[in-house]
């Protein structure tokens, strides 16, 4: 943000207001019951304030305070509605009080903004950020002759109410026919929308309001009318993705063979990674190391094996394996398991947390931080880039699997809470064409995956809302259930091995997080909170 007025726009990634974060949490305010307990970061009242203390010229001249959705609208149209989404979701907006009351301007608590030092939204009857409201789809007026113009479209189109991105993908993905294994219709309210792109949000929609501790929600009519959302998510999903793989410095590497073989960088380590999967069938991976040439160098896709154990062990673990003898810290048993031919076991002892950007849900907490627990050293030499690469592979399936794990943790928190126990989960956004990062989620949440047939769900979420602004619907839910549509459905894997590896590396990842804020303690200068003594909640004694 500077002084360009054309230019004045704050990110939702944009934590510079922690200062101003935790004094709106520090009030204790009822609104923030709406909102997990504890407004966030990435939320627009802290942004307010921030903009207020910091760019007070900015704050005086600005006639409009707008969220993308609803100034493209108004840019459209030239009528200034607001979205309930977007209200909502983000600006502690409560559309139920508004209802009950026949105000919208009932939807906004004069006290709380008054206790947090924007006393002058409430002098001003609110109208900055928005004193008429609408639902999700309502028409809001006729495309203006400029827009219509430059858009290249009939002046007069109606345009309707719309809703924020992530919000439009669950609109153009739950409504979708799908059945549980007894061949039943799933329910709305037993469903969930993950819009996995830069971030992810997670969205659920109820007929009854559930309060969630660091959940975002409820938001009354936020999506569809007569419905609470609630709103969990991850601040950084295929940004952390990205970022991880780009900071390996095999990373130039990978995208040299990437462009090679003309393919995404992302396609070739999932394929590297079923490469190293085949390496683990006890056969094949024998016969590879008695037939290498070196076993010093880790330079063979098999020496980089789960636990990265030295080569020569391992050569001995089988040969002793295979005789029925057994060898110093590998039963036969565990052995036989560990070199299963699933790329899942290539993470043995690689774990990831992946809150490299905050913790969005359930902690809320925008300082939290990320960690990768089992790196080690290996050889870097220029001509032989095996051993780094698939140390990459391992370390991008660990950062998949710390996403997965953190939805499980959403879910678990959503059913502690009283929330319905969610079946299946409708997985959009860019991300989710990878098929590792959906077979992951299916496996580690242990629900049903369903991805959308047509590419940008969120369009068909916008079309959705449009339908109905245009009349060709009658409802919302008529025109979800006529506009949306399964593409290829994933269900977990069933092997009980496979369920009591992730139960472990869940109890891990939930650990990771435990010891985190024990050494916050200790850095304070403060006794560490109870890191957790007990090592794993399961039966571990298995396996």
């Amino acid at each position: 943000m500077g002084e360009d007025d054309n230019w004045n726009i704050i990110m939702w990634r944009d934590h510079r207001a922690y200062k101003e974060t935790d004094k709106i949490n520090a009030t204790n305010h009822d609104v923030l019951k709406y909102v997990g307990g504890r407004v966030s970061i990435e939320m627009e009242t802290p942004k307010l304030m921030w903009l207020k203390n910091r760019k007070e010229r900015t704050w005086k001249m600005a006639g409009k305070f707008m969220d993308l959705t609803d100034f493209l609208a108004y840019r459209a149209t030239g009528v200034d509605v607001r979205s309930k989404c977007t209200l909502a979701c983000k600006w502690t907006y409560l559309p139920h009080k508004a209802h009950e009351a026949g105000d919208a301007r009932a939807g906004w608590s004069a006290d709380f903004f008054e206790q947090i030092g924007l006393k002058e939204l409430v002098d001003e009857d609110f109208e900055r950020i928005g004193n008429v409201v609408k639902d999700i789809g309502e028409p809001i007026g006729g495309l203006s002759k400029q827009a219509a113009k430059e858009l290249g479209l009939l002046e007069g189109t109606v345009v309707g109410v719309g809703l924020i991105d992530a919000h439009a993908g669950a609109l153009g993905t739950l409504g979708a026919k799908i059945e549980n294994k007894h061949g039943m219709s799933i329910p709305l309210e037993r469903r969930m929308a993950l819009i996995c792109g830069t971030s992810t949000c997670h969205l659920t929609l109820s007929k009854k309001p559930h309060f969630v501790p660091g959940v975002w929600g409820p938001f009354s009519d936020a999506v569809v009318g007569g419905y609470w959302v609630l709103e969990p998510g991850q601040s950084a999903t295929g940004a952390l993705m990205e970022f991880v793989i780009k900071s390996h410095w095999a990373y130039p590497f990978v995208c040299s063979e990437a462009e090679k073989k003309g393919m995404s960088i992302f396609d070739l380590l999932n394929d590297h990674l079923r490469t190293m999967k085949d390496f683990r069938k006890q056969g094949t991976l024998y016969s590879k190391i008695t037939s290498a040439p070196s076993l010093s160098g880790f330079e063979q896709p098999l020496a980089c094996a789960s636990s990265y154990q030295d080569a020569k062990r391992i050569k001995q673990a089988i040969k002793e394996a295979k005789q029925g003898r057994p060898s110093p810290g590998i039963k036969p048993m565990e052995f036989n398991k560990l070199w299963k031919g699933h790329i899942t076991y290539l993470t043995k002892d690689f774990h990831c947390l992946p809150d490299y950007y905050g913790n969005r849900c359930p902690y809320a907490d925008p300082m939290m931080r990320g960690m990768l627990s089992g790196l080690s050293v290996f050889n870097t030499n220029a001509q032989t880039k095996s051993s780094g690469i698939d140390e990459l592979a391992i370390r991008y399936l660990s950062v998949i699997q710390g996403l997965a794990y953190s939805t499980r943790h959403i879910l678990d928190a959503l059913e502690n809470a009283g929330v319905p126990p969610l079946e299946v989960l409708f997985m959009c956004g860019g991300v989710s064409k990878n098929p590792v990062f959906v077979s992951q989620h299916a496996d580690i949440t242990g629900r049903i995956i369903a991805t959308p047939r047509d590419d940008e769900t969120v369009l068909i979420g916008a079309a959705t809302a449009g339908a109905c602004a245009g009349g060709s619907y009658k409802s919302l839910p008529d025109a979800m259930k006529a506009m949306n549509h399964v593409g290829r459905v994933v269900l977990p894997d069933q092997d009980p091995a496979l369920a009591l590896f992730h139960e472990r590396k869940y109890q891990v990842f939930k650990r990771l997080y435990r010891d985190h804020m024990a050494y916050r303690d200790i850095m304070k200068g403060q006794p560490p909170q109870d890191s957790g003594s007990q090592v794993c909640d399961v039966n571990c004694s298995i396996m």
